[in-house]
């Protein structure tokens, strides 16, 4: 059994996850990138300066076990090593990690959208 939300094994009869307090599940799912079975929802956490600050960051959520990715460049690219050139770059997170990707992300950089050049940039009004 495994949790969905921490990923944690526990071993047979224990049903739910102690530390997350969800129900267990009998198998994670790779494929739809959510592993309670449910389909992944990404949603915009930050629009930084540029691509490089953006997987710089991305690095740090996904140390911290949070399930994240990039968005730069053109509206279906998914990958900064597409439009290294554009202004700024947008990462995406799990929204059931949103709150502990904000959590991390100010505790490294506060309010800073620009981490690497100090600057700020004005985020797009939703």
């Amino acid at each position: 059994m495994f949790c969905p939300v921490c990923e944690s094994e526990y071993e047979p009869g224990v049903t739910r996850c102690p530390d997350d307090d969800v129900q267990l599940v009998e198998a994670l799912s790779p494929e739809t990138g959510a592993h309670d079975g449910s389909e992944a929802r990404f949603v915009p956490l930050h629009k930084l300066g540029s691509p490089p600050e953006a997987e710089m960051v991305n690095d740090i959520l996904k140390n911290n076990g949070i399930r994240s990715m990039v968005k730069a460049g053109g509206d279906d690219a998914f990958s900064p090593l597409l439009s290294s050139t554009a202004e700024g770059a947008v990462i995406l997170v799990d929204e059931r990690d949103y709150d502990r990707a904000m959590e991390i992300y100010t505790a490294f950089f506060g309010s800073d959208t620009t981490p690497l050049t100090g600057g700020l940039v004005e985020e797009e009004e939703e």
